[in-house]
């Protein structure tokens, strides 16, 4: 089962445009597990994931296995490309 992790923060402007990007993504890609957790406020999470301060990030992970880390703005249409490409190789 994939596993997708959103970092941002209430301040960011990129996280603000993403976050409908991210929706549409988890409807649809629903049968997918979505954490969502802020830079400022989960500091365990976000030093366990090593997250520097360039947001959005978004994680994929697989059998609690990273495999593959987008970070900042990208396009709907590369974000759900990324995604189906992993589901095909795995």
């Amino acid at each position: 089962m994939f596993k997708i992790i959103i970092i941002s923060a209430l301040w960011c402007p990129s996280c603000l445009i993403m976050s409908e990007k991210y929706d549409r993504l988890k409807s649809e890609f629903s049968n997918f597990e979505y954490i969502n957790f802020d830079f400022d406020f989960d500091k365990d999470k976000t030093a366990k994931y090593n997250i520097g301060k360039i947001l959005p990030i978004l994680i994929i992970e697989k059998n609690n296995e990273e495999i593959l880390r987008i970070i900042g703005e990208k396009s709907y249409k590369e974000l759900k490309k990324q995604i189906e490409e992993l589901i095909n190789d795995k």
